[in-house]
């Protein structure tokens, strides 16, 4: 078997612009969705991170960069062609953009090599636990949206069977960030684990002072709460207390993540497969973290691929804390039995398709 054709594929959504972050407004969705087809047929499908720019960029690089150094090649040598491909950025030092296409390259291959086993891909990567933690994942602003608005809306996601909640903070005045914090607690209740995401937005002094403000809501952890290339100021965060540090979905590499956890500047490691480079370089930073006796907790803001690589990632290794499963960012999931992913009693159960366990082929688009 050897690789014959990869595909592009670039999906859009308009969005109402009717929801922000602390730094952006939705306006529009990009997902591009990368098939890997071999001589005999079998097709893979991955996907590559795109947000917050233009897909033409990524598209030329998949077509002028890494297609041509992998028709011909082994499908199933996962690891080798990864590394091929990884190479290349020592020269071109355009580590993110390849990192964002080689996710969707990697994701595919282990989509089929999962498909050639029979096997469903978190057997393939370890198989440690056929449950997956998920927390739902919205809390985004919005025009006219009270404190009492946001508790409202995470005791629905309570209400749909998940026991973690996570919302924005940092994009509202003090004040108001922790009166929505504090309605969030007293609307879930004291059993929901509860986490809040400033997206970097905060200096450390800043985030002091919040964190000490919304400590007596009992968060499980703050996520970025500076800017991810402020190591210093993210250890000191996290030392500090008196909230656990999360970070950092945005890091291309395992050598952010050997820094983060050697200068103990999050508790938690996060990062999404999509960004470093697919599940080979995550199992990497997942085994990193594991040495350290640290947990990792999966990002998800893009299509159902992604989640599926998340979920299986995350049922593959020892120390995968959640996955995120966003409210807002549910491209495709309609293309996915609703019973693949049920949460149940604050869990999603994987089961034993082959592959990803998803069906879409570049026809379908």
């Amino acid at each position: 078997m050897k690789i014959k054709e990869i595909v592009p594929k670039v999906l859009s959504w308009d969005l109402d612009g009717g929801f922000r972050n602390p730094i952006m407004t939705w306006t529009k969705k990009t997902v591009v969705l990368v098939f890997v087809i071999c001589d005999d047929g079998t097709t893979g499908v991955g996907e590559c991170w795109a947000s917050g720019a233009e897909p033409r960029a990524l598209i030329a690089t998949l077509e002028d960069d890494v297609a041509p150094r992998l028709i011909g090649k082994d499908p199933l040598a996962i690891g080798a062609n990864w590394m091929a491909l990884d190479a290349t950025t020592q020269i071109s030092a355009r580590q993110g953009i390849m990192r964002a296409a080689m996710a969707g390259i990697d994701i595919a291959l282990w989509d089929i090599l999962g498909k050639a086993a029979g096997l469903p891909v978190w057997r393939l990567l370890g198989g440690f636990s056929d449950r997956v933690f998920p927390y739902g994942s919205a809390g985004l602003y919005a025009p006219g949206k009270t404190p009492a608005d946001q508790g409202g809306e995470m005791a629905g996601y309570v209400a749909m069977g998940f026991k973690g909640v996570k919302m924005k903070v940092g994009g509202a005045s003090f004040d108001e960030d922790v009166a929505r914090v504090a309605a969030v607690r007293k609307a879930v209740g004291p059993d929901i684990r509860l986490m809040v995401d400033a997206l970097g937005i905060m200096t450390p002094t800043q985030a002091f002072r919040f964190a000490d403000a919304i400590a007596p809501y009992d968060v499980y952890w703050f996520e970025q709460p500076v800017a991810p290339e402020d190591i210093r100021g993210l250890a000191a965060v996290n030392q500090r207390g008196p909230i656990p540090v999360s970070a950092n979905e945005n890091a291309v590499d395992r050598g952010h993540f050997r820094t983060l956890i050697t200068e103990d500047a999050a508790r938690f490691i996060q990062f999404d497969v999509l960004v470093v480079g697919g599940i080979t370089e995550g199992r990497r930073i997942a085994h990193m973290a594991e040495a350290w006796h640290l947990p990792i907790t999966l990002h998800h803001a893009a299509s159902a691929v992604c989640m599926a690589a998340n979920l299986h990632l995350a049922a593959g290794v020892p120390n995968c804390d959640s996955v995120e499963y966003h409210m807002l960012h549910q491209w495709l999931f309609d293309r996915v039995p609703e019973s693949d992913w049920a949460v149940e009693d604050g869990v999603i159960q994987l089961g034993d398709k082959p592959g990803l366990g998803l069906d879409l082929t570049p026809d379908a688009f």
